[in-house]
């Protein structure tokens, strides 16, 4: 039987609590970062409700963010809820391929990769003060002498990886709309960095010249360095797509989905929820369904890209 680890704080990098001078403070509560979960293929629990989070930033930022709201879930459903961090994006549609999670907060094309193999259902997404969407950012340091596509020629390029729109999706049509084929070819190094916060550090520790972040991921940086205005310079962004939706697995009870649904769409009226949505730093959830990835499919019809037969899930391009 396969087994799939969950490494808890896999995500956190040395380099990373050097550069933001992160001391070793406990986490959020319920993290362990010693410890190890072992998943087989057996089907979740009845009795609990698993929610796969995807790797946007390390493991004590993601905690923070997503654990009151399980907290706030489990109490509403009388249900064990349980975060279940992810080690890449391609594990993801892995998980559900293989019915081990009920539901997850998705990036866009890891959404449609998924909706595609997996049928999972989008059901809302968090609304952060008028903006539900992100967009896919191109950025260099600004002291790099990089201004426009010509200056990119040879230099090294980070991406965060396959199973992502801004990390990995815009960047390759960007670059196919300025007739640069193949990125191995135009640029001296292509690695993967595997989140979007490890891309910019790429860029900002001198190990990359261009990262492609999502722009939300690349704000909240900013709001807790604003220095980092002052280093990087944003040279193009892509069209609007939802922001991370909640979505659930195919043939998930209607009753347990249409209860989640109506419990998020309703969290910005229960004084309860405050919490919650402080800690996603959101002002509340907004309803979503297939029809809002407009954007994402026009870019994977644009690549030719055949969702059900697309490499979702390569260890290799971990890097």
């Amino acid at each position: 039987m396969r087994i799939f680890k969950v490494f808890i704080g896999v995500f956190l990098l040395f380099g990373l609590s050097f550069f933001f001078g992160c001391n070793n403070e406990q986490g959020a509560k319920k993290i362990d970062l010693d410890k190890t979960e072992e998943l087989n293929e057996n089907l979740p629990e009845p009795n609990q409700l698993r929610i796969g989070i995807i790797p946007e930033q390390d493991i004590r930022k993601m905690a923070a963010r997503y654990e009151p709201l399980a907290e706030y879930l489990g109490k509403k459903l009388n249900l064990k809820v349980t975060l279940v961090y992810l080690d890449n994006y391609g594990e993801v549609c892995d998980k559900f391929i293989s019915q081990q999670l009920d539901a997850a907060f998705f990036g866009s094309f890891s959404y449609a990769l998924t909706h595609a193999k997996a049928g999972v259902e989008a059901l809302s997404r968090p609304d952060y003060q008028g903006v539900s969407t992100y967009r896919g950012l191109i950025i260099v340091r600004k002291d790099g002498n990089i201004k426009d596509l010509p200056d990119m020629r040879n230099k090294r390029l980070a991406l965060v990886h396959r199973a992502t729109y801004a990390g990995y999706l815009y960047p390759l049509y960007y670059f196919k709309e300025h007739k640069v084929a193949d990125l191995d070819l135009f640029f001296s190094q292509v690695i993967f960095s595997g989140s979007h916060d490890k891309a910019i550090i790429a860029v900002l520790n001198g190990q990359a010249d261009i990262a492609v972040p999502k722009d939300l991921v690349y704000e909240r940086m900013l709001k807790d360095n604003p220095d980092l205005e002052n280093k990087l310079l944003i040279l193009s962004a892509s069209k609007p797509v939802p922001s991370n939706a909640f979505c659930v697995r195919k043939g998930l009870g209607l009753s347990l989905k249409d209860r989640l649904k109506n419990i998020l769409l309703n969290l910005e009226n229960e004084p309860e929820a405050g919490p919650v949505l402080v800690a996603l730093g959101a002002s509340r959830f907004i309803e979503t369904n297939d029809k809002d990835y407009a954007n994402l499919y026009e870019i994977i019809k644009a690549l030719k890209i055949d969702l059900d037969t697309y490499p979702y899930y390569e260890r290799q391009d971990i890097g």
